[in-house]
């Protein structure tokens, strides 16, 4: 018979102060906890949200692949090069063979110094075999310095950077340049069932031709529409309407800006040598200068005109043989073209004319009147914005309006402002600070399609103090009548996008057309990546030119755990919304 449970003793009950332990145990626990963790860090990878490692740069420079970070060594200005063939599965296997190669001829070249003669003969004629010209060591070498990032060409100055060293058994990997992972992002996989896609979004989807694969472009073309590529933009039309121009969200435009030259990053070899500055003097010819300009701005008087304009001027070898050489340039560089040329692209690709560009600068005012005017040409038609520093009004001009539009700003009496005003997809906007500007009227035009797609550069050769810049000399900065100083200029261009047709293996190019258009159905969508000239999109899909609705994973949310710049030490961090 059982005994009757009977009250614990007073002395064994509890009492206030006494520790209770688990009668678990604390391993059980934490093993519980790790579980539970683990498990919800399954189910929120599997409904809300999944990080994604970028493996290439077909969304350079918004979103990067395997690469490298460099410092131009002529003007200082940092930028990065695209590497992902140098560790890739090709280059892992070369890596591999190659050791395996060396081993065996370390091996050979012990045996053919020591021990029996006969296999000293042996192994000396293997390893002769091995290391003669056009061997296999040779052969393997040349396949693996082939997949190398040789050199790379900074977008600010043109410098050409050597990447690898010069060995005796050839080109060798040099570890003062290091690559690094591409970036990685989180993507919401989420949002999408509640709202539907936006044209712009960064967007993971299943490769139509390979749903095992995850690509990363940025969302285009919406369902129903017909996407057109003209000159670099993007066109849509729905219902046999005429296309429009596809028009970036502010935030998205300033995002996707590419900056073409930074006086804060001169070449001092080129200046030494006698190099033209980019932004050069505009005074009107006769006229007295109203300021000092020193090639990186300038200084004006309150009484008088002060302008300077940018020439894109690029250094051929020869200029920067004699640059470096302390010699004097054989010859001034002439002025070029801004073109859609991607530093990140470490193999040049066909260059296209960009118009679409944005000039930004610092104006420091000491005084309270006078009007400060920012222009950019594209085409031969130029567009102005004038600032009345007294009342802080800009009026727009533009080539096609009978009248100008005014809107306020904080541009007014003494003060410091960083100004930006871009031409961006047939639209004018201002941003003082940060802060895109308000105006009366609308500072947009619409063209007709096939009017875009016969536009030209005016790229008639013109001298400083010319009243027609042409394209040739796209940006300008005049004061009239103010106390200003006008400095940390930058010269902007926005993403162009190529017509692309169809894809050249043998050459890593592609046939182009002046005019595509991608018919969408219902539930297909159509994306690009912003480095047109580097990325298989829909444009070169073989198997239709869109991603089905039920492919999309989710929308790229922000960079979260990006590379060290040093390989010794810091780890900064790049955070924040991609746009």
């Amino acid at each position: 018979m059982t005994a009757p449970l009977l009250p614990a003793p007073a002395a064994d009950r509890p009492r206030p102060g006494d520790v209770i332990r688990n009668p678990l145990g604390m391993q059980r626990e934490t093993v519980e906890s790790v579980v539970i963790a683990f498990t919800l860090a399954l189910l929120f990878r599997a409904f809300e949200a999944e990080a994604f490692v970028i493996p290439t740069g077909s969304m350079a420079p918004t979103l990067m692949g395997r690469h490298k970070d460099l410092v131009c060594s002529a003007c200082g200005d940092d930028y990065r090069v695209g590497c992902s063939a140098e560790e890739d599965e090709q280059s892992q296997e070369f890596r591999a063979r190659l050791a395996e190669l060396e081993a065996e001829a370390a091996a050979l070249r012990a045996k053919a110094r020591a021990g029996d003669a006969a296999a000293a003969r042996t192994a000396a004629r293997k390893l002769d075999q091995l290391e003669s010209r056009g061997g296999q060591l040779e052969q393997l070498r040349t396949r693996l310095a082939r997949k190398l990032v040789q050199a790379s060409r900074c977008g600010n100055c043109g410098h050409v950077m050597q990447l690898v060293e010069d060995t005796p058994a050839g080109i060798a990997y040099d570890p003062a340049f290091p690559s690094y992972n591409g970036d990685r992002v989180l993507v919401d996989k989420f949002s999408y069932d509640f709202r539907e896609p936006r044209r712009w979004d960064v967007v993971v989807f299943k490769y139509p031709e390979d749903a095992k694969t995850n690509y990363i472009k940025r969302l285009i073309g919406l369902p129903g529409e017909t996407v057109s590529i003209v000159g670099g933009d993007i066109w849509t039309s729905r219902d046999g309407q005429a296309p429009e121009i596809a028009r970036k969200p502010p935030e998205r435009l300033l995002a996707m800006l590419q900056c073409v030259h930074d006086t804060r990053h001169e070449a001092a070899a080129l200046r030494t040598a006698g190099g033209p500055p980019r932004w050069a003097d505009w005074s009107a010819a006769g006229a007295a200068p109203g300021g000092t300009a020193e090639g990186t701005g300038f200084r004006s008087r309150p009484t008088g005109t002060a302008a300077l304009r940018y020439r894109h001027l690029v250094a051929s070898p020869d200029d920067w043989e004699a640059g470096e050489a302390g010699t004097a340039l054989p010859a001034a560089p002439a002025p070029a073209l801004i073109d859609d040329f991607q530093p990140y692209n470490a193999v040049a690709t066909r260059p296209h004319w960009v118009g679409d560009l944005a000039v930004e600068a610092r104006l420091d005012s000491r005084g309270d009147g006078g009007t400060a005017s920012f222009d950019l040409v594209e085409g031969g038609a130029v567009h102005r914005c004038t600032i009345d520093l007294a009342t802080g009004v800009a009026e727009v001009t533009l080539p096609s309006a009978n009248q100008p539009v005014r809107g306020p700003t904080r541009v007014r009496g003494r003060g410091s402002w960083r100004i930006l005003l871009a031409n961006v997809d047939d639209e004018l906007t201002l941003s003082v600070d940060g802060r895109r500007v308000a105006f009366d009227g609308p500072t947009r035009w619409n063209l007709a399609i096939d009017t875009a797609e016969q536009a030209r550069p005016d790229d008639s050769p013109r001298l400083p103090g010319d009243e027609r810049p042409g394209d040739l000399a796209p940006a300008g900065i005049t004061a009239v009548d103010a106390d200003v100083t006008v400095r940390d200029l930058r010269v902007l261009r926005d993403v162009f996008y190529i017509g692309a047709r169809e894809y050249l293996p043998h050459t890593g190019g592609f046939t182009e057309g002046r005019r595509l258009d991608f018919p969408l159905e219902a539930e297909q969508f159509f994306v690009l990546g912003d480095n047109s000239a580097a990325s298989k999109d829909s444009r070169l899909w073989l198997e239709g030119h869109h991603v089905d609705r039920h492919l999309l994973v989710g929308r790229a949310l922000a960079v979260f755990w990006p590379h060290a710049v040093s390989p010794s030490w810091a780890v900064p961090l790049r955070l924040g919304r991609i746009e």
